[in-house]
C-alpha cells in the first residue's frame, strides 16, 4: 500500500508538492520580509529588529502551523478518488482495511515530516541559527502531523467531498494551540498519540463499512 501511495503520488507529481511547499516556506517567508526593506541582507530575518534566534524561533513557529495543517491536504487526497468510487474494496484482497488506512497515515505523515526537516533545515542556513529545543519543537510537529494525517483519513471516509476539509481545518485550530501551549513530551505524547489512536480506529471501522454496502 505504502509503495502504490507512494508511486501515485509521484506520477501526479503531488508527492514533491507536499513536500516542497512546507520546506520552502521559511525561505519565501524570510526571503520576502528582507528584500522588503529594500536589500539583501545576511542572516535573513522576519522582523529586522529581532536577532537571529529570535527570527528563526518565530520562523520556526510559523512552520510548524504550516506543516501540521498542510497533512490534512495529502491524508484527504492520496486515496480519495478510490474511496470516492469504492474502488478501494479491491485492495482489501490483499490487505485489511485498518492496513490501507494506516498505510495512507503513515504517508501523509512521512511527507509532511520531511518537510518540516527540510524547513528546519532551510531556517538554519538563512538565519545562522536554529530556535531554542528544536528537539522539543520537532517532536511537537511529528504528533501534530500524525494527529493531522489520521483526521485527515478518517474525513476521507466519512466522506469524499473536498468542502470537508473545512471540518479538519477547524479541528487543527483546536489542535495547534495546545500542541504550542504543551510544556512536556510527555503530555505531547499522551494527547497526541491517543487522538491519532482514535481517529485511525474509526477511518478504518467507516472505511470496512462503507465499502461493504
Amino acid at each position: 500500500m505504502l509503495h502504490y501511495t507512494y508511486l501515485k503520488s509521484r506520477r501526479d507529481s503531488s508527492l514533491f508538492a507536499f513536500i516542497m511547499i512546507p520546506a520552502l516556506f521559511p525561505l519565501a517567508a524570510l526571503g520576502g520580509a528582507t528584500l522588503a526593506k529594500g536589500h539583501w541582507h545576511y542572516p535573513l530575518f522576519l522582523n529586522p529588529q529581532y536577532t537571529p534566534v529570535q527570527n528563526a524561533t518565530l520562523c520556526a513557529q510559523i512552520a510548524t502551523v504550516v506543516s501540521v495543517l498542510f497533512t490534512v491536504i495529502p491524508a484527504f487526497w492520496t486515496l480519495r478518488p478510490e474511496i470516492a468510487t469504492k474502488s478501494v474494496t479491491s485492495f482489501f484482497f490483499a490487505a485489511r482495511p485498518m492496513t490501507v488506512v494506516a498505510s495512507v497515515i503513515v504517508f501523509a505523515f512521512a511527507l509532511n515530516f520531511t518537510g518540516w526537516i527540510g524547513a528546519i533545515t532551510m531556517i538554519r542556513i538563512l538565519t545562522g541559527t536554529l530556535p531554542p529545543h528544536v528537539a522539543f519543537m520537532t517532536l511537537k510537529v511529528a504528533v501534530g502531523c500524525l494527529v493531522t494525517s489520521a483526521l485527515g483519513t478518517l474525513l476521507v471516509t466519512i466522506s469524499s467531498q473536498p468542502a470537508l476539509l473545512v471540518g479538519g481545518y477547524m479541528a487543527c485550530g483546536l489542535l495547534i494551540p495546545w500542541i504550542q501551549g504543551s510544556k512536556s513530551s510527555l503530555q505531547v505524547m499522551g494527547g497526541g498519540v491517543g487522538a491519532a489512536i482514535v481517529c485511525t480506529a474509526l477511518a478504518g471501522f467507516i472505511l470496512e463499512r462503507r465499502c461493504a454496502t
